[in-house]
């Protein structure tokens, strides 16, 4: 099974901490090899929600969790291109059909 997260709205500093703490604690309690974030009704991103991706990749990978951003629209595809995290992110259109347990929306 992979987890899934996707966030609504905002991706800004209201709602990063509690998506962090959620996947720290999720990755805790089970091993999980793919984890997906759905960017797809994200209509907005601020440094909180780059910093927060960021983040998530670290807490994946040292859970030895690969993380995939998915559906990124083009506001939020030109801020990861402008900050250069387009290079460190692996960008997914679409991720085979897969059980996922969402761990935040």
């Amino acid at each position: 099974m992979a987890l899934l997260i996707r966030p609504a709205g905002a991706f800004n500093e209201q709602n990063s901490s509690l998506i962090q703490k959620k996947l720290q604690k999720t990755l805790a309690s089970r091993s999980e090899h793919c984890c997906v974030i759905d960017l797809a009704t994200i209509d907005s991103i601020n440094n909180h929600g780059l910093i927060t991706l960021v983040a998530l990749r670290r807490i994946a990978n040292s859970n030895g969790c690969k993380l995939y951003l998915m559906n990124l629209n083009d506001p939020v595809k030109y801020c990861l291109e402008l900050t250069g995290l387009d290079r460190i992110f692996e960008v997914k259109q679409r991720v085979r059909n897969r059980n996922y347990a969402k761990i935040a929306s």
